[in-house]
């Protein structure tokens, strides 16, 4: 989707559902404000707070409003992002954390989240802290 209006401001390129590494510098809460006038869903991990599998499943279930009985596992993950429509703008900043703590299971969130209809923007550095190294994605 070409982003017009209030997402033009900070949206140069098309926002497609899938995972991408983005650079922005801009505050999460501006982003929040610019998503939501655009008419689009925020949700927002920080992932400085996001070193184990329950933490990510309690922070990914919360960014994206899962509903309450939603299990913890990536199973119920791939069942409530197949219930997330395009219009909704996952910002995961920090995304590394998790990704260097629990590789096998970060990759696999990523290949589910990747799969979905929800736009996700990865901020930081990923499975090395040397930068972008996420393969498959944009």
């Amino acid at each position: 989707m070409r982003p017009g209006g209030p997402l033009a401001e900070v949206f140069a390129s098309d926002l497609v559902p899938g995972v991408h590494q983005w650079s922005s510098s801009l505050d999460a809460a501006y982003v929040r404000g610019v998503v939501r006038r655009g008419g689009w869903r925020f949700g927002h991990v920080d992932g400085s707070r996001v070193r184990t599998v329950g933490d990510f499943h309690e922070a990914i279930s919360t960014a994206l409003t899962f509903p309450p009985y939603y299990g913890r596992n990536l199973d119920a993950l791939a069942d409530c992002l197949g219930d997330c429509d395009g219009s909704q703008l996952l910002l995961w900043d920090d995304w590394g954390v998790f990704a260097r703590a629990e590789p096998r299971v970060a990759a696999i969130a990523l290949d589910l989240l990747g799969a979905s209809q929800v736009t996700t923007l990865l901020r930081g550095a990923g499975f090395s802290s040397s930068g972008a190294d996420l393969p498959g994605t944009s």
